[in-house]
Formats: structure tokens, C-alpha cells, sequence
């Protein structure tokens, strides 16, 4: 009788202390996803110590435009490439917020050096053949029925050691490795380490003498800045259509 006394009090423990880890983990589940306001969640989070890998030095007003179609606007927001994360820094507390990428479509910059056009878009791309898609911020450079997406990457370089309070940390230094991405009419998404010569060829292999042409007339030894971007675009654009 003891013993079976004994093993019905070792059972009911046992599920009062399953159903107070379950109690627990869903406490601390609330904890770090906090919904600030409708269509705005996220959790507190530290930017990388890298500096470098945000998109933008400072904190900018911008609007963030949602899954569902609402609008959030005038928010300081930064963009993160190493990560690939926008974030929100809360104005009463000050704590900075990881937003939840599920809940964004898109995002704009109000100002960011004098520039009002600088708009991100999550889009799907398939880096390899290997992986499995992934969706990410691409910052919209031009668009048409072929549009131009840059997606802000960045690779470890080194690392570096530095004294805080007195405790050594390793922080990674980094250096941008963009990626662009070419998307005809939403069919077609093709995603390119630069847009040399032999990848437009690849991309558009029926127009290779129409782009021979063009950088014959051009004279464009390298496609490099965003002027010669938009020049590109518009004459790809023009041909394709």
C-alpha cells in the first residue's frame, strides 16, 4: 500500500512540475516577443558590435508597410545587412527592437543623406542549387519590367579583441559583399555577385549582341556606381521589352 501511495505522489510531481516548465517557457516566450502596437511586434535586441553593417549610421524616420496592407509610419528605424533585420528603436524606453520580418513587406526611408528614394522590399531568392530559398531585404534600385534589387551582404574578414568593463570580448569585423538580384515580370529571379558582362549574357543570352553594343558605345569597361546601374536598367528594360 506504501508503495503504491508512494508512486502516485511521484507521478503527480512529476506532470505539476511539467505543467510549471510549460507555464515557464510560455512566460518567457511573452517576454521576448512584445507587440508594441497592431502590426508592430518584435523583441529587444543589441545591433552587431561591427558598426559598419548597418545600412544606415543613425536612426531614420521611416515608414514600415505590412503583410496585411497597413502602414506604420515615421518610425527611427535602422537596417541591419549582417543581419538582415530591420530595426525599431522603442521611444519610451529607448530599447532597441529585431522587428518581426513575417509581419514586413517593404520599408522606406524617409531621408537617409539627403536621398528620399531608398525603399527595401523582402523578396525570395535561391542563392544556389544547394539551398533551399530564403527570404530577404533587397533595397530597390530600379524598377520595371526587370527591376534591380541589392541585397547588403557582408563576410568576416577578422576578428578583433576589445576590453569592456574589464571583460575581453571578440568582435568580428566585416566587409560588404553585395548581391544583385535581376527580376523579370516576377518570373524570372536571378541573383548575381556583380552584373559583369557574362552574367548579362547568361541572364539574356537572346540580346548578347544587343549588350555587346552597349558597352562598346558606352564605353563601360566596369559597371560600378549607381548612375551606370540606372543606365544599364534602362537600356535592359528597353530591349527586353
Amino acid at each position: 500500500m506504501k508503495t503504491r501511495l508512494i508512486l502516485i505522489y511521484a507521478i503527480i510531481l512529476i506532470i505539476n512540475s511539467q505543467a510549471l516548465n510549460g507555464q515557464a517557457d510560455s512566460c518567457c516566450n511573452c517576454m521576448n516577443k512584445i507587440t508594441y502596437e497592431p502590426g508592430l511586434s518584435g523583441e529587444i535586441s543589441a545591433l552587431p558590435f561591427d558598426t559598419a553593417t548597418n545600412f544606415n549610421k543613425d536612426w531614420v524616420i521611416g515608414d514600415i508597410f505590412l503583410i496585411d496592407g497597413g502602414i506604420i509610419r515615421n518610425k527611427y528605424i535602422k537596417y541591419n545587412g549582417l543581419l538582415d533585420e530591420l530595426f525599431w528603436v522603442e521611444p519610451k524606453s529607448g530599447k532597441t527592437v529585431k522587428l518581426d520580418k513575417e509581419a514586413i513587406m517593404q520599408f522606406h526611408f524617409q531621408d537617409v543623406q539627403g536621398d528620399t528614394s531608398v525603399h527595401f522590399r523582402k523578396i525570395k531568392i535561391k542563392q544556389d542549387i544547394l539551398t533551399d530559398s530564403i527570404e530577404t531585404y533587397g533595397q530597390l534600385i530600379y524598377e520595371g519590367n526587370l527591376s534591380l534589387y541589392v541585397s547588403h551582404k557582408f563576410r568576416l574578414i577578422r576578428t578583433e579583441l576589445t576590453r569592456r568593463n574589464g571583460i575581453l570580448f571578440e568582435n568580428g569585423i566585416h566587409e560588404e559583399e553585395p548581391v544583385y538580384i535581376l527580376r523579370y515580370k516576377h518570373i524570372k529571379t536571378s541573383v548575381y555577385k556583380n552584373l559583369s558582362r557574362q552574367n548579362l549574357y547568361a541572364f539574356a543570352p537572346e540580346k548578347k549582341e544587343e549588350i555587346k553594343r552597349f558597352f562598346k558605345q558606352t564605353k563601360l569597361l566596369r559597371i560600378q556606381n549607381y548612375p551606370d546601374i540606372i543606365m544599364l536598367m534602362k537600356f535592359l528594360n528597353s530591349i527586353l521589352d
